[in-house]
């Protein structure tokens, strides 16, 4: 071995690399014990303890203990996988000695050495360039709190492992969230004062770690074949920022200066799913053309509607990454009511919830063309929650359940709209089945505030307290300002408003700053007309082709008894 890499190895990637020894040696274990067989998994993870350094005769101690030492039976599983096609290399199941590869020979194993060296800036600690538990000490200086190395030394025995290729990236997710919730750690904080739930701050610390672990081996590759041109590879649903430079060839300071190389929102970045491969002009292809990257940049453009809103590829990713980590919380929310004691009824209720979310989460994918990641989902390591497990199901009758989803989803589609003021499940529940009149007010809220999603539930209030009091002047709205004209253009005599502002000593400016500081608008004729109200007066606009028309005006002191009422209500509501 090299000593420049003598002091490394006895810094930290020597025990990382025993760490992922032992893990491998038990992961084939216990694969060969449940299959009887050295399966496919189990000879690629040996693949892997090869490159590692290991010779053929360690190799064949861990088949010997899968088997209990019973030679015999190591000898014939040794036959059996040798006429498999799935094997890699024959050669580590042919020869029993202790034929190996020099580390100076292995280049694989310094490849990755190395990156991991440079990942860790020397320090060979958090690999995966994770904040968490980072405090913020003053002055520009920030510390590790002591928790960091609990959570630190997690993930950098993931990335480690994942790199070797011996684990693949969702079964370490749910090993690392695993450790992490059983030594206590149920958040990460960070130095910015953010805060992340384990799972998602595991996921996006190893992916984001697997990245830029991955540009380090991409840049020592460049060097050594005397190439500055790197092609940045292209992912469906890319952020839009990232969208502008994906797919292309670039220089290394142009990944720097315009891919963001080394920034937490650019390429290499925070949940980034992009890398970059050495190209050598004249030799390499561009695995995507400029026409190519044009068209699709067009297809991902396109809006799909769903539930009254609409999604560009972008925006339907996002919206699925929303919908898992609502599922996530609630499948936490199910097991703290069991852990809890809570009523069979509401646990019922909370798992209906859950295959609610898990149906919408299925349409949305196949109508946006999206594949479903329920792995995001499962790591959590909670096993089935959704309610149609015979075990949980069998006191409950079919129509039960049925009538239960039916109204978990209509719950949910008045809650995309009304937001808080659906209000929780259960009173939710209770006000379809025992509460008409409350029944009919959220029915009318979720039709006004699907017509008018700039509204809220306070201009609702309102037209619905000027209705009971027989003051029908128009829908409420909040306020949109127009640009109006007192005297219609070309018309030189004296008109309606110009005649009231004279007789209520009322001027151009009272009359726009009626408009200018208005609590509500009430719109008529099907938005033609429009009363802006304010504390000081109303004024009546009306569109006259394209243009907007004062028609008339009050001031405060003209308001009628209908007027002071229409006040009142707006007071009552918090308008």
């Amino acid at each position: 071995m090299k000593s420049e890499y003598q002091s490394v190895l006895q810094a930290g990637i020597e025990k990382k690399y025993r760490v992922l020894e032992e893990e491998i040696m038990k992961d084939v274990v216990r694969r060969v014990r449940k299959a009887g067989k050295i399966t496919s998994s189990a000879d690629w993870q040996l693949q892997r303890y090869m490159v590692l350094g290991h010779s053929t005769e360690d190799v064949e101690a861990i088949v010997r203990q899968s088997v209990g030492n019973d030679w015999v039976e190591t000898f014939r599983l040794y036959d059996e996988v040798i006429e498999q096609e799935y094997v890699r290399s024959k050669a580590i199941y042919e020869q029993v000695n202790a034929h190996f590869i020099p580390y100076e020979q292995n280049y694989e194993l310094q490849q990755l050495t190395n990156a991991l060296v440079q990942q860790s800036n020397d320090e060979l600690f958090n690999i995966t360039k994770s904040m968490g538990f980072m405090v913020d000490m003053g002055n520009g200086r920030r510390a590790f709190a002591p928790l960091s190395e609990i959570y630190n030394g997690y993930l950098d025995n993931a990335i480690t492992m994942m790199a070797s290729g011996a684990f693949d990236y969702n079964t370490l997710i749910r090993r690392v969230v695993r450790e992490m919730t059983a030594s206590g750690l149920r958040t990460v904080d960070y130095a910015t004062g953010h805060s992340n739930r384990v799972d998602v701050a595991a996921r996006r610390a190893l992916l984001t770690g697997m990245g830029q672990l991955t540009g380090q081996i991409s840049r020592m590759n460049g060097q050594m074949l005397g190439t500055d041109k790197y092609e940045v590879d292209w992912h469906p649903g890319a952020r839009p920022e990232h969208a502008v430079w994906q797919g292309r060839v670039w220089t290394y300071q142009q990944l720097l200066d315009i891919c963001g190389l080394g920034a937490g929102g650019g390429l290499l970045g925070w949940n980034c799913r992009h890398t970059y491969y050495p190209f050598i002009e004249g030799v390499s292809t561009r695995n995507y053309s400029d026409e190519w990257l044009e068209a699709m940049e067009r297809k991902e453009a396109r809006k799909i509607p769903f539930r009254g809103k609409e999604y560009n590829a972008y925006e339907a990713t996002q919206k699925q990454r929303q919908m898992e980590t609502a599922m996530r919380a609630q499948r936490e929310s199910v097991q703290l009511l069991k852990d809890g004691g809570a009523d069979r009824d509401e646990v019922m209720l909370a798992r209906c919830k859950y295959q609610a979310q898990l149906d919408e989460y299925k349409e949305f994918s196949r109508k946006m063309k999206l594949p479903e990641q329920r792995e995001r989902i499962y790591y959590d390591l909670r096993g089935r929650v959704a309610p149609y497990d015979k075990s949980v199901m069998r006191n409950f009758p079919k129509e039960m359940v049925d009538n239960a989803n039916r109204d978990i989803k209509q719950y949910e589609r008045y809650k995309s709209v009304l937001g808080k003021d659906a209000g929780s499940l259960a009173n939710f529940g209770w006000t379809k089945y025992n509460d008409s009149k409350g029944w009919e007010y959220l029915k009318g809220l979720k039709s006004y505030l699907e017509k008018y999603p700039t509204s809220d539930k306070r201009y609702y209030d309102a037209g619905e307290k000027l209705k009971a009091l027989g003051i029908k002047k128009g829908v409420v709205l909040p306020p949109v300002q127009k640009q109006a004209f007192i005297l219609p253009e070309g018309k030189k005599d004296p008109c309606h408003i110009m005649n009231r502002m004279l007789e209520r000593n009322i001027t151009d400016d009272d009359v726009r700053a009626y408009m200018k500081n208005a609590k509500v608008m009430l719109s008529q004729w099907g938005g033609q007309r429009q009363r802006f109200i304010s504390e000081e007066g109303m004024c009546v606009i009306t569109k006259s082709g394209d243009e907007w028309i004062y028609k008339t005006v009050w001031s405060k002191s003209d308001y009628d008894e209908e007027a002071d009422k229409i006040m009142e209500v707006l007071k009552s509501v918090g308008l």
